[in-house]
């Protein structure tokens, strides 16, 4: 058996490929879990129920809950997805969406104060800080207001 030998073509060298340049990425960045952590660490939790009015009712984030004699009063302001309620009164955009879905959301910027039996069905949601300081901005706004009606009728 005689054994061919092949020749190969010689090449020509390959130009020098260039490097890519490696960047290190830092050590501290968080991990998911953290980073999960620190975005809930800045919402606050809150109370989610619907206002029953003439209109049928609409979600409402309950902020504080007092006594007005014998009834049970609560706090609260409005959610809606709508920019503005008229042509001039534009609403307060949410940063996040205390209901947890991907719509855009709004808040009333007038407080309301009503008997506790006028909201139904519990929900459970998250604002932020920001947020939730701006809410309850308002309630104050407009239990200061209904206090001082309350007087005035005395």
């Amino acid at each position: 058996m005689a054994t061919k030998t092949v020749r190969r073509k010689a090449t020509a060298a390959k130009p020098a490929q260039r490097q890519k340049k490696v960047t290190q990425h830092k050590k501290t960045a968080a991990k998911p879990a953290q980073r999960k952590a620190a975005t809930t660490a800045k919402e606050i939790p809150v109370e989610i129920k619907t206002h029953v009015d003439n209109k049928g009712g609409h979600p409402h984030v309950i902020l504080e809950i007092f006594k007005d004699g014998q009834k049970d009063m609560n706090v609260s302001v409005g959610l809606t997805s709508a920019k503005k309620k008229s042509k001039n009164a534009t609403n307060y955009k949410l940063e996040k969406n205390p209901l947890n879905d991907n719509r855009t959301s709004y808040m009333r910027r007038q407080g309301t104060v009503d008997n506790k039996e006028k909201y139904k069905g519990l929900r459970s949601g998250s604002m932020t800080k920001k947020d939730y300081a701006k809410a309850k901005e308002y309630g104050n706004k407009a239990k200061a207001k209904y206090q001082a009606k309350k007087r005035q009728k005395k």
